[in-house]
This record gives structure tokens, C-alpha cells and sequence, in this order.
């Protein structure tokens, strides 16, 4: 059953098409690849041992996570109303920015917590610290 919507806004038609199933299953897998890379970084994050190590944790999920889930929903999109160039360069614009923001935010944090003079070895969770060979 292949049901078609009709949306006026702003003066155009748009026609929306309900998402066929290879479509819904890809846009699902690419869903739920993006929030497991997600949920596994932030579950990484709450176990590393000190600061540097979880900064270093939001690399596989600001990389790999989110831009999946910027590609599930261009894949949603694309079973929805078809192939717009509009909505894929604006998801490879957010992608590309994503990235571009993650590789900036990492750099600042890094040198913020240096610039601090902390030591960064200390765990942070409650841990112990590793002894110091003699």
C-alpha cells in the first residue's frame, strides 16, 4: 500500500511518499549504527581513567555516530519525497562541519587542559592511579 501526502507551505507543493521498505530498513541501520557509536563513546567516556582519555572518547562519536545519523535521515528524506540536491547539500555541509568543529573543539580542550597545569593522570572516576615504577 503506497499512500501519497500533499503538503502546501509557503506557496509550493510538496508530495511526500511513504518510505518503501529497503528504505526504512537502511535509514533504521544507519540509525541505530549512529546511537550505538554514540552511546558506546559515552559509556567509554564515563569509564576512561582521566581527562585526556575522555576527551579523546568523543572522537568515534562525534566521527562516526552523528554522521551516520546525518545519513539516516537524508536516506529517510530520500524515501520520503526523493532525491532533493537542497537536502544533500545540507547534509554534506553538516557532516562536513561536524567534522571540521569536532577536529577544533578536540584541539581546544586538549590545550585548555594543559594550560591549566593539572595533572591529568589523576582518575577521575574514582580509580586509582597507576604505580609509578621505581
Amino acid at each position: 500500500m503506497n499512500l501519497t501526502f500533499v503538503a502546501a507551505g509557503a506557496g509550493e507543493l510538496i508530495e511526500f511518499h511513504e518510505p518503501t521498505w529497503p528504505i526504512a530498513i537502511l535509514a533504521g541501520a544507519l540509525a541505530l549504527a549512529g546511537a550505538v557509536y554514540v552511546f558506546v563513546s559515552a559509556r567509554a567516556m564515563y569509564l576512561a581513567p582521566d581527562a585526556i582519555s575522555q576527551i579523546n572518547m568523543i572522537g568515534p562519536a562525534a566521527g562516526v555516530g552523528l554522521p551516520l545519523l546525518i545519513l539516516s535521515n537524508l536516506v529517510y528524506s530520500w524515501g520520503e519525497i526523493g532525491f532533493d540536491f537542497g537536502v544533500f547539500l545540507r547534509a554534506i555541509a553538516a557532516i562536513f562541519t561536524l567534522l571540521v568543529i569536532q577536529a577544533v573543539g578536540s584541539y581546544i580542550m586538549g590545550r585548555a587542559l594543559h594550560a591549566t597545569h593539572w595533572d591529568h593522570t589523576v582518575p577521575l572516576s574514582g580509580g586509582e592511579r597507576a604505580k609509578e615504577p621505581k
